[in-house]
């Protein structure tokens, strides 16, 4: 009985999750986007809160992708197709703790792009602009 309780609620837990990434919204390449972590946001693993957003990429371009706010400190991480993490980046540098990350695809498809604040309450909540460019293609 217990058994069958809790693969149900482990078969729920991932149609919730498959479900959240479904409604990701989207970047589009060259476009600026302009967004919110709130406290409605979702939890990130260093205590502050996080988005993400799918962005459509081929083979072998090099991506460039930023983060600014002057609300909070943004993160950026880079997933590929099959989830496997290809960039992080916390401060782009010395002094500037706005997130970029360059990275080269290897594959086509949707990428998953997070923008994780650090901190916690107010200090991880704000507004950010996000963009996607691509730097080159080969």
């Amino acid at each position: 009985m217990h058994k069958l309780t809790l693969t149900a609620i482990a078969a729920g837990l991932m149609m919730a999750t498959t479900a959240a990434h479904a409604a990701d919204p989207t970047l589009t390449v060259g476009r600026l986007t302009n967004g919110a972590l709130t406290e409605a946001s979702r939890p990130s693993d260093g205590g502050g809160r996080s988005q993400d957003y799918t962005v459509r990429l081929a083979a072998g371009q090099l991506v460039a992708i930023s983060a600014k706010s002057d609300d909070m400190d943004p993160v950026l991480m880079l997933f590929a197709p099959d989830g496997s993490r290809l960039a992080e980046n916390d401060d782009r540098a010395d002094g500037d703790t706005n997130a970029l990350i360059v990275a080269s695809t290897t594959e086509a498809g949707e990428y998953r792009v997070r923008i994780n604040s650090l901190g916690s309450g107010d200090s991880s909540l704000g507004e950010y602009t996000i963009k996607a460019s691509v730097v080159s293609d080969d």
